[in-house]
């Protein structure tokens, strides 16, 4: 009778290990990022001036932790598109919301540029999370 309770100990012991190893692909699964959290603010770029970008211009648009003034502005996230015809010039940035601190400050910089030069700026600030959810955000980026 002992030898029968060992036999069936070692095939419960067996099957405790095998569904523990079942479980680490799951929990595992479980820490990775839900893509549904992530957020998004829409716009445009624009300017005043009446000409046309060059070839090959491209349009850069990031949020930034602007918070520390005696250092450089922190991105969280970017947005680049390379220029096919007139303005304005639609943004869609993608951003996790866990990545802002209530207590910082944020903002978002465009900046159109050509073969590294620097062509227009934003040079207002823009708080992105001031505006109603949804709500389009306009940059105007003026001539360096």
């Amino acid at each position: 009778m002992i030898r029968n309770n060992s036999w069936l100990l070692g095939i419960c012991a067996l099957l405790l290990t095998a569904c523990s190893n079942l479980e680490t692909p799951m929990a595992e699964q479980s820490q990775k990022p839900d893509n549904s959290l992530m957020r998004v603010i829409s716009g445009d770029v624009w300017y005043r001036e009446r000409i046309a970008l060059p070839p090959g211009a491209e349009v850069l648009v990031t949020l930034e932790d602007q918070s520390r003034m005696d250092a450089p502005a922190t991105v969280i996230t970017r947005y680049t598109h390379i220029v096919d015809g007139p303005g304005p010039y639609s943004f869609r940035l993608v951003y996790d919301p866990a990545a802002i601190d209530e207590r910082m400050r944020y903002g978002l910089r465009a900046r159109i540029e050509h073969n590294g030069e620097l062509l227009f700026t934003s040079t207002e600030h823009i708080d992105p999370f001031a505006l109603e959810p949804g709500e389009p955000v306009r940059i105007m980026v003026v001539r360096q």
